[in-house]
């Protein structure tokens, strides 16, 4: 009898053993989980989480706290209209992947709440988490290919400002135009102040809200600043340069969504200069994104301007190469910008 109670007890003590050590994976990813919490930047950590709950069967389980910020997540995104939007969506996803360190499709979401926000490092980060999370999903492999280009882009805008305005020579003229739309980096740089609707746009977006002697203003400090002679192209000129050596429908293009923000495509709001395809000489934008202003006046009426180009809330008509308009001289309107003309030597 009492052997018969000693192998009952060591059946006993070994059945509790192999209970404890099949509960240890999950105790361990738990407590790995808390320790995430003081420790919110530690990208190994999270790496490790998430390849310890690809082990865990059944798989964690995702709480009605993360379902609820993913749901106001999601909501914020759908909603967003400026980088600020963006952001506060970031926050949400930001909040999920706290709670829920190994789930997927919040790192998903947040990088591209992120990438939206132009955060790009940030929107890598996340998307390489989704994409361990998920290795199945080839198309996450292709949304961080195409980050790290806007990254690049990003960029290399940003060193082009800093070095003073970034100019193309017109083949076989005598002038050059500006590769971008000024952005609303280059007005700070000279203006001190940024006066666009789209202000949370970021630095690279075209300046708006200027109205023709606040262009002069900024041409004469800029011209000061730089030692050279920058002004508004006329109208041939900038015609000219829009079709880029061909004869197309639009500057760049037969295609309006391959060159263009418009109405069609730009939820109603101005988007980072050279996104789009570059015409034939490499100007970007030069169709859509905001209204241009020419120096010439509009038959002969100086209190009216020449615009051209198109924007981002108009008919994908008013975009065509050969489309005119004009605008008061006098007036600030978030649909119009400028670019910059130089006359060579």
């Amino acid at each position: 009898m009492n052997l018969t109670m000693k192998l009952l007890a060591l059946f006993i003590g070994m059945l509790i053993v192999n209970t404890a050590n099949a509960e240890s994976p999950r105790a361990q990813f738990k407590q790995l989980v808390t320790q995430l919490q003081g420790n919110v930047n530690d990208d190994a950590l999270r790496e490790r989480i998430i390849k310890q709950a690809q082990k865990l069967k059944p798989a964690p389980v995702v709480s009605e706290e993360v379902k609820q910020r993913m749901m106001l997540g999601a909501t914020a995104l759908a909603s967003a209209k400026s980088v600020t939007d963006y952001q506060n969506a970031a926050k949400e996803f930001e909040q999920a992947t706290l709670a829920a360190p190994w789930y997927g499709d919040a790192y998903l979401n947040l990088g591209v709440a992120q990438d939206k926000a132009e955060n790009y490092d940030a929107a890598l980060r996340n998307l390489k988490f989704a994409q361990l999370a998920s290795p199945d999903e080839k198309w996450i492999k292709v949304s961080i290919e195409q980050v790290e280009l806007r990254k690049k882009k990003a960029q290399i805008l940003k060193e082009e400002a800093a070095k003073g305005p970034a100019m193309v020579r017109i083949p076989n003229k005598n002038y050059e135009i500006g590769k971008f739309e000024v952005t609303q980096a280059e007005w700070h740089a000279v203006m001190g102040n940024n006066p666009s609707n789209f202000s949370n746009c970021g630095d690279t977006c075209p300046v708006e809200q200027v109205n023709w002697d606040d262009i002069q203003t900024f041409l004469q400090k800029l011209n000061a600043k730089s030692g050279r002679q920058y002004r508004l192209p006329t109208e041939a000129e900038w015609e000219y340069a829009c079709y880029g050596g061909s004869q197309t429908e639009y500057c760049g293009g037969n295609d309006l969504n391959e060159v263009a923000w418009t109405g069609s495509n730009s939820e109603n709001k101005t988007h980072p200069a050279g996104q789009k395809k570059a015409n034939g000489y490499g100007l970007y934008d030069m169709t859509g994104n905001v209204w241009e202003r020419m120096s010439d006046c509009w038959e002969g009426d100086c209190t009216k301007r020449v615009l051209r180009g198109g924007s981002y809330n108009f008919r994908p008509e008013t975009s065509r190469a050969a489309f005119r308009s004009r605008f008061g001289a006098s007036t600030r309107y978030v649909l119009i910008g400028f670019r910059l003309a130089r006359t060579l030597p």
